[in-house]
Order: structure tokens, then sequence, then C-alpha cells
């Protein structure tokens, strides 16, 4: 019944977004599809690129190596794998990249990020308490402990370059604080009202196995009108709305909670024009016949959540503003040689495997846990 709106790719704590707009330069190397410089090391063995204090990628003045690159790895792992199972990685797309391509990608464009940020801490004159950098070692001890002393020498994970790297997602969310503490968090009533409603539908429409639409005859279109028209009847005697649509609504969902612009117009105007109690009468869109009840037309705890999530929208939307001029001139250089060794598929798995789910999403930066100290999200 939602709208089917393009998800906006909105700059949160640790959320990335593809960086566009990076000036390369190229010294020694080639340019790769996403724009990158990545450079070209002569002779080098796979035992060689596999060296913790290897070169992966230079980001204006700041270097990021081997180890710190697969500290971002272990984690996404760990925070996918715990979902998908530990075949997700090799799920394939269809378009020629698998889910662990896509997130290469996105822990390329994390640190990136993560690193452009860091660089404005003195702008924003960031400083890190006592006791939150006692809690950047107690994050570094909890990540260390899960980590066998085999990946340990493997990767190069110490203590401080653990501790660096809960340090600059600490620094990241304190310049993201700074840098949109002047957001206007004055929220209307009337742009953030939400309101809660059930509704029982009849369809017009038949979907197939693969999710191709077919429109009803205008015979079976009658059909389901006196269909919803003979629940009308029903619906305006009976007590209990919700249990008459669970028993006959073709939607998914009964009941939902929206506000203005989240819904297909008509069921949005015939909804927002009931008082609690109330039942429209038969409402038509695209998907059919709809009868709704209104249960309530002003849903505060909703209301409240989503004028939360308007400021977030408005710091978010000030913050990617403000990064893509950051961005804008950094030269972002990656050593291909040591990226193409890193992978996030376990040595001792058969790549023909399925994933125990099927993602639904695109890897994300969300996988990526922010330090404790200083949070407050």
């Amino acid at each position: 019944m939602k709208k089917s709106l393009k998800k906006l790719l909105l700059m949160g704590l640790l959320t990335t977004f593809l960086v566009s707009a990076v000036a390369c330069s190229k010294k020694d190397g080639k340019t790769s599809d996403n724009g990158n410089t990545t450079e070209q090391s002569e002779g080098n063995t796979n035992e060689e690129n596999t060296s913790s204090d290897n070169l992966v990628v230079a980001i204006g003045d700041s270097k990021v190596y081997y180890a710190e690159a697969n500290i971002y790895f272990q984690i996404f792992k760990s925070q996918y794998e715990s979902v998908y199972g530990d075949q997700i990685w090799t799920y394939d797309y269809g378009n020629g990249q698998t889910f662990g391509d896509m997130a290469k990608e996105q822990i390329l464009n994390m640190i990136t990020q993560t690193k452009i940020i860091g660089a404005q801490a003195d702008t924003y004159k960031i400083q890190i308490t006592d006791e939150e950098e006692a809690t950047l070692k107690k994050d570094a001890e909890t990540f260390l402990s899960g980590i066998t002393d085999e990946d340990k020498e493997k990767y190069g994970f110490t203590s401080e370059i653990v501790e660096s790297f809960y340090r600059d997602n600490l620094i990241y969310e304190k310049v993201y604080d700074a840098a949109t503490m002047d957001v206007d968090t004055e929220v209307a009533d009337d742009e953030a009202k939400q309101i809660k409603v059930q509704h029982l539908l009849i369809k017009t429409f038949e979907q197939d196995a693969s999710g191709a639409r077919t429109d009803f005859s205008e015979e079976k279109k009658a059909e389901a009108l006196k269909k919803a028209e003979e629940l009308l009847e029903t619906a305006k005697t009976t007590e209990d709305f919700k249990a008459l649509a669970e028993k006959n609504t073709e939607d998914s969902n009964v009941e939902y909670t929206f506000g203005k612009g989240e819904m297909v117009t008509e069921f949005e105007d015939a909804a927002f024009a009931l008082k609690p109690g109330e039942l429209s009468g038969i409402v038509t869109t695209n998907y059919g016949y709809h009868i709704i009840y209104c249960v309530s037309d002003f849903d505060e705890d909703a209301t409240l959540a989503k004028k939360e999530e308007i400021i977030k929208t408005r710091q978010n939307d000030k913050f990617t503003e403000l990064y893509e001029g950051w961005s804008k001139d950094i030269k972002v250089d990656v050593n291909d040689e040591v990226w193409s060794t890193m992978t996030l598929v376990s040595e001792t798995k058969e790549e023909t495997a399925e994933p125990s789910a099927e993602p639904t999403t695109e890897p994300t930066g969300e996988a990526t846990p922010t330090p404790t100290a200083g949070t407050n999200k």
C-alpha cells in the first residue's frame, strides 16, 4: 500500500554512500572503474601483498594499511554472516557482481568517508576525553577477544591499530554532531502528523511468481466491487473491524501508521478525512477496493518519532552537502595489487554453495559498530 518511493541514501553515522567528485591522481598506476587510482606493484607475491604494513589506499594525507582495512572486512563478515550465513558473499545478483563484490565497494567507500571526515577534526575543534579513550581501549579489547591468535598474526591486528579504528569512528561521530548542531530542530505537528488506520482490500489485479502484474477484466473487477460492497455492509455493523479485515483482506497488512505523502493519493485522502471510529465508503485505487477504519487521527508516539526522523533527515542533508565539499578535491589512490587480494569469502568454503537466506538489501556501512564513547545517537 505504501508508495513505491526510491529510498534516499542518507549520510548517517557510519552509513555509507557512494563518494563522488573525488579527484584522483594517476601516479604510476591505472584508473579503476569507480574513478579511484589503482597503483601497480611490479613482481609482488600474494604473501607480500597481505603483509600488515602494506598500503591499501591513500586518501589525501591519510594512509590506510592492510591491517586497518581488514578490521572493516572482519566486522562486515561478522555482521552479515550472523544473519545470512558464510556463503552470502558468493550470492550472485545476476549482474556480474556478487554480494561480496558490492560489499568490498562499500568497505572502500566507508574507509574513504571516515578518513575525509576525520580530517575535519581540527576545523570543529574535536577533542576526545580520557573517559572516551578508556572506552576505546575496552572496545579494542572486545574486538580482539573475538579474533583468533592465528588471524591476529595473519592480519597484523594490534591493540594500537584497533584502537585507532575506533578512535576514527568516534571522531566521525563528533564531527557529524558539530557540523549539524545548528540544524533547525523545530518540526510542526502538521508536517510530522501520523495517523493510524485499519483497512480491508479486495484486489483488482493479480501477480505471477515473477511479480508481473495483470489487471482484472471489467467482469472480474465488477465481481471484486460487489464483494467489497457486501463487506462494507458487514463492516458497518461489526464491533471488531480488525477481525473482519484480517479474515477477508487481500493485502498483507491490515493496519498502517503513516503521514502525508506516504500512501497513494486516493487512500491517503480518504484516510485523513476520517475521525477516530469512522468508516470510509469504498475507496478505489490502482490496488483495488478498500474499506478504511480510522483508529487514530493523530498518533502521538508515531508523530514524535516522525519529528525525530525529519530532524535526522535535515542533519543528513546538511552533512552530505558539507561532505561533498570536503571530498571534492581529495585524491584517493587504491593499491590494486593489495586490494585485489582482500576478500570476504572464507578460504575453506565452496563458492558454489548458497547463502542461508537471500539478502534483501545491498551491503551498507551500517554493519560497522560504533564505539560507545561519546555516542548519543
